[in-house]
């Protein structure tokens, strides 16, 4: 996928992205951790904050080493919410649970080492926090989650700047409601995600998102209009009202769905994950 003034190309060299993505996508951690959770904060939600988070980080010129420790965060940001609205106690929580899980295995497919938790954790406590001044990133706030996870005060730069992306992408994915239509710019914090052209394909990928969620459970409404999201929140609020659905028991996209949204261009072939 292409959008003029942004990259949003994942390549093959960016082939860690495409590793974390089936990682957490195949993983328990949503299961077992967040049975119970509504779909709006669900795996469907963290695959698109993952996407988001890469397209950001690239087009700010973000390491690789520190893009792994931003998409890590985004893949754990939300394990440890356990209803929709919580009032931001699943920063802490999840901070925990990614801790946890990332200690107990040393040898873990994300390739996160031991120094690096404590960023992992601060970035994903921090995603929650309200900021003083809306766009930039309380640094009284983060320096003292930082402390308190252990982060080489060398480090810190590196945990603002993807605290700051990884606050953006999850922003971002508020297109994914109707409400979400008027996201505003001011609210974001990186130069990538203000831009126009960075919030037009956020919209464009939850556009499709949502077709892909109705195409699987309510074909009978696909073609009725093409805003999907308007048209999802409408057959959800219906068959609600109607006590003929239960929004925890749709069925999930496929991933091999998902991944040929985010390589619309054939820069991957599907085949490429099927081994």
């Amino acid at each position: 996928m292409n959008s003029s003034n942004i990259n949003t190309t994942i390549s093959y060299g960016q082939n860690q992205f495409f590793k974390i993505l089936e990682i957490i996508s195949n993983s328990d951690v949503y299961k077992k951790y967040t049975p119970e959770l509504g779909k709006q904060h669900k795996l469907i939600h963290i695959q698109k904050v993952l996407l988001f988070s890469q397209i950001i980080a690239q087009n700010e010129n973000i390491d690789e080493n520190q893009t792994k420790i931003l998409l890590v965060s985004a893949a754990f940001h939300d394990c440890g919410r356990i209803k929709d609205r919580d009032n931001g106690i699943h920063g802490l929580e999840s901070a925990k649970t990614a801790g946890e899980y990332f200690r107990q295995n040393v040898n873990n497919p994300y390739g996160i080492v031991r120094s690096e938790i404590g960023m992992i954790q601060s970035t994903i406590e921090y995603h929650v926090e309200e900021e003083h001044i809306p766009g930039q990133i309380d640094e009284i706030k983060l320096k003292d989650i930082c402390n308190k996870y252990g982060v080489n005060v060398g480090e810190y730069e590196k945990v603002k700047q993807i605290s700051a992306i990884l606050k953006d992408a999850d922003a971002l994915d508020r297109t994914r409601f109707v409400s979400g239509s008027n996201l505003n710019s001011n609210f974001l914090r990186t130069s990538t995600a203000k831009k126009i052209e960075m919030i037009e394909f956020a919209k464009k990928i939850n556009n499709e998102f949502a077709k892909q969620v109705i195409n699987i459970n309510y074909p009978g409404f696909q073609n009725i209009s093409a805003d999907k999201v308007k048209l999802l929140h409408y057959i959800r609020q219906k068959l609600k009202k109607e006590n003929k659905i239960n929004i925890n028991r749709e069925k999930d996209i496929p991933l091999n769905t998902i991944i040929s949204i985010f390589c619309e261009d054939n820069v991957y072939e599907i085949e490429d994950f099927e081994r």
